[in-house]
Protein backbone atom coordinates (compact mmCIF):
# COMPACT_ATOMS: atom_id res chain seq x y z
CA UNK A 1 0.00 0.00 0.00
CA UNK A 2 1.34 3.44 -0.76
CA UNK A 3 1.82 6.04 2.07
CA UNK A 4 1.14 9.28 1.14
CA UNK A 5 1.40 12.06 3.77
CA UNK A 6 -0.05 15.42 3.49
CA UNK A 7 0.21 18.77 5.40
CA UNK A 8 -2.96 19.45 7.34
CA UNK A 9 -5.20 16.82 9.31
CA UNK A 10 -8.63 14.84 8.66
CA UNK A 11 -11.17 17.02 7.55
CA UNK A 12 -8.63 19.60 5.86
CA UNK A 13 -8.90 20.85 2.52
CA UNK A 14 -5.33 19.12 2.19
CA UNK A 15 -7.10 15.69 2.69
CA UNK A 16 -9.30 16.42 -0.10
CA UNK A 17 -6.95 16.60 -1.98
CA UNK A 18 -5.41 13.89 -1.39
CA UNK A 19 -8.24 12.18 -1.78
CA UNK A 20 -8.66 13.48 -5.17
CA UNK A 21 -4.99 12.58 -6.12
CA UNK A 22 -5.74 8.98 -4.67
CA UNK A 23 -9.32 8.46 -6.71
CA UNK A 24 -7.35 9.79 -10.19
CA UNK A 25 -4.69 7.54 -9.55
CA UNK A 26 -6.86 4.41 -8.52
CA UNK A 27 -4.57 2.86 -6.02
CA UNK A 28 -4.83 2.20 -2.04
CA UNK A 29 -3.41 4.30 -0.16
CA UNK A 30 -3.12 4.99 3.62
CA UNK A 31 -3.62 8.85 4.28
CA UNK A 32 -0.75 10.12 6.67
CA UNK A 33 -1.44 13.87 8.42
CA UNK A 34 1.66 15.66 8.79
CA UNK A 35 0.44 19.04 9.81
CA UNK A 36 3.00 21.28 7.52
CA UNK A 37 4.81 21.06 4.50
CA UNK A 38 7.98 21.18 6.02
CA UNK A 39 7.01 17.71 7.57
CA UNK A 40 5.91 16.26 4.42
CA UNK A 41 9.10 17.12 2.58
CA UNK A 42 10.94 15.51 5.41
CA UNK A 43 9.17 12.55 5.66
CA UNK A 44 10.02 12.02 1.84
CA UNK A 45 13.34 12.52 2.44
CA UNK A 46 13.52 9.82 4.91
CA UNK A 47 11.82 7.50 2.68
CA UNK A 48 8.91 7.57 5.23
CA UNK A 49 5.72 8.10 3.15
CA UNK A 50 6.07 7.27 -0.90
CA UNK A 51 4.34 10.49 -2.19
CA UNK A 52 3.75 13.56 -0.73
CA UNK A 53 0.77 16.43 -0.92
CA UNK A 54 1.48 19.91 -0.45
CA UNK A 55 -0.73 23.15 -1.72
CA UNK A 56 1.48 25.11 -4.14
CA UNK A 57 -0.64 27.85 -5.01
CA UNK A 58 -4.02 29.52 -4.18
CA UNK A 59 -5.84 32.36 -7.06
CA UNK A 60 -6.68 34.96 -4.29
CA UNK A 61 -3.49 34.52 -1.94
CA UNK A 62 -0.74 33.74 -4.35
CA UNK A 63 1.97 31.12 -3.53
CA UNK A 64 1.99 29.00 -0.47
CA UNK A 65 4.99 30.73 0.90
CA UNK A 66 5.10 27.85 3.48
CA UNK A 67 6.01 24.75 0.75
CA UNK A 68 8.27 27.27 -1.51
CA UNK A 69 10.33 27.51 2.10
CA UNK A 70 10.20 23.88 2.58
CA UNK A 71 11.27 22.55 -0.88
CA UNK A 72 13.73 25.11 -1.11
CA UNK A 73 17.08 23.47 -2.17
CA UNK A 74 15.54 20.57 -2.42
CA UNK A 75 16.29 19.33 -5.94
CA UNK A 76 14.63 16.14 -5.35
CA UNK A 77 11.52 16.71 -5.22
CA UNK A 78 9.49 15.87 -8.38
CA UNK A 79 5.99 17.22 -9.19
CA UNK A 80 3.92 13.85 -9.94
CA UNK A 81 0.76 15.72 -10.50
CA UNK A 82 -1.45 18.63 -9.72
CA UNK A 83 -5.00 18.68 -8.25
CA UNK A 84 -7.06 22.18 -8.66
CA UNK A 85 -9.12 22.48 -5.69
CA UNK A 86 -12.01 25.15 -5.33
CA UNK A 87 -11.89 26.20 -1.84
CA UNK A 88 -15.19 27.68 0.07
CA UNK A 89 -14.64 28.67 3.87
CA UNK A 90 -16.75 28.60 6.65
CA UNK A 91 -16.67 30.74 10.26
CA UNK A 92 -17.46 28.36 13.21
CA UNK A 93 -18.01 29.31 16.57
CA UNK A 94 -18.83 27.55 19.95
CA UNK A 95 -20.65 29.64 21.37
CA UNK A 96 -22.67 32.37 19.05
CA UNK A 97 -23.56 34.67 22.28
CA UNK A 98 -20.26 35.40 22.18
CA UNK A 99 -18.39 38.53 21.02
CA UNK A 100 -15.67 36.92 18.65
CA UNK A 101 -12.46 38.79 19.14
CA UNK A 102 -10.03 36.42 17.20
CA UNK A 103 -10.55 34.57 13.67
CA UNK A 104 -7.70 31.28 14.27
CA UNK A 105 -6.87 29.43 10.69
CA UNK A 106 -4.29 28.40 8.18
CA UNK A 107 -2.72 32.05 7.12
CA UNK A 108 -3.63 31.42 3.33
CA UNK A 109 -7.55 30.88 4.89
CA UNK A 110 -7.20 34.20 6.41
CA UNK A 111 -5.08 35.71 3.39
CA UNK A 112 -8.06 34.35 1.20
CA UNK A 113 -11.42 35.67 3.37
CA UNK A 114 -9.82 39.04 4.99
CA UNK A 115 -11.99 41.21 3.42
CA UNK A 116 -15.04 39.39 4.84
CA UNK A 117 -13.59 38.93 8.26
CA UNK A 118 -13.08 42.68 8.26
CA UNK A 119 -16.50 43.28 7.23
CA UNK A 120 -17.76 40.58 9.96
CA UNK A 121 -15.72 41.46 12.45
CA UNK A 122 -13.92 44.26 11.93
CA UNK A 123 -12.71 44.54 15.62
CA UNK A 124 -11.18 41.17 15.65
CA UNK A 125 -7.32 39.97 14.88
CA UNK A 126 -6.38 37.32 12.93
CA UNK A 127 -4.76 34.11 14.39
CA UNK A 128 -2.43 31.85 12.06
CA UNK A 129 -3.04 28.35 13.21
CA UNK A 130 -1.30 24.97 11.12
CA UNK A 131 -4.26 24.16 9.55
CA UNK A 132 -7.53 24.91 8.78
CA UNK A 133 -9.61 21.72 10.62
CA UNK A 134 -6.96 22.00 13.32
CA UNK A 135 -8.30 26.17 14.27
CA UNK A 136 -11.85 24.16 14.19
CA UNK A 137 -9.73 21.21 16.81
CA UNK A 138 -8.56 23.94 18.66
CA UNK A 139 -11.84 25.46 18.99
CA UNK A 140 -13.35 22.67 19.81
CA UNK A 141 -11.28 21.06 22.86
CA UNK A 142 -10.66 24.77 24.38
CA UNK A 143 -7.33 25.34 23.53
CA UNK A 144 -9.32 28.90 21.85
CA UNK A 145 -12.12 30.09 23.90
CA UNK A 146 -15.28 31.03 22.94
CA UNK A 147 -13.64 34.59 21.70
CA UNK A 148 -12.56 32.89 19.15
CA UNK A 149 -14.17 31.64 15.71
CA UNK A 150 -12.37 29.50 13.31
CA UNK A 151 -12.06 29.01 9.90
CA UNK A 152 -12.69 25.98 7.99
CA UNK A 153 -14.00 23.40 5.25
CA UNK A 154 -17.68 22.98 6.58
CA UNK A 155 -17.18 19.25 7.45
CA UNK A 156 -14.73 20.37 9.84
CA UNK A 157 -16.75 22.88 11.89
CA UNK A 158 -19.70 20.14 11.65
CA UNK A 159 -17.59 17.29 12.83
CA UNK A 160 -16.43 19.43 16.22
CA UNK A 161 -19.95 20.38 16.58
CA UNK A 162 -19.43 23.80 16.34
CA UNK A 163 -22.02 26.59 15.17
CA UNK A 164 -22.28 27.75 11.51
CA UNK A 165 -22.02 31.32 12.10
CA UNK A 166 -21.00 32.46 8.21
CA UNK A 167 -20.71 30.44 5.19
CA UNK A 168 -18.62 30.89 1.96
CA UNK A 169 -16.38 33.70 3.63
CA UNK A 170 -14.00 33.58 0.80
CA UNK A 171 -13.42 36.71 -0.74
CA UNK A 172 -13.76 35.60 -4.42
CA UNK A 173 -16.01 32.98 -5.60
CA UNK A 174 -14.02 31.37 -7.67
CA UNK A 175 -11.11 30.51 -5.20
CA UNK A 176 -9.01 27.45 -6.34
CA UNK A 177 -6.38 25.85 -4.39
CA UNK A 178 -3.59 23.96 -6.54
CA UNK A 179 -2.20 21.50 -4.68
CA UNK A 180 0.59 18.95 -6.16
CA UNK A 181 1.78 15.25 -5.77
CA UNK A 182 5.35 15.15 -4.82
CA UNK A 183 7.82 12.23 -4.90
CA UNK A 184 11.85 11.63 -4.44
CA UNK A 185 13.36 11.91 -7.87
Amino acid sequence: MVKIGYMGIPLSNSEAATKGFVERMGIDATLIPLMSSENVINALESKKIDLGVVAFENTIAGYVEETLKAIKGRDWVEVVDELDLPIHHFVFVRDPSSRIKVIASHIHALMQSSGSIKRLYPDAKMLPVDDTAYAAEMLANGELDASHAAICKREAGEFYDLVLAHEHVEDEKDNVTTFRLIKRA
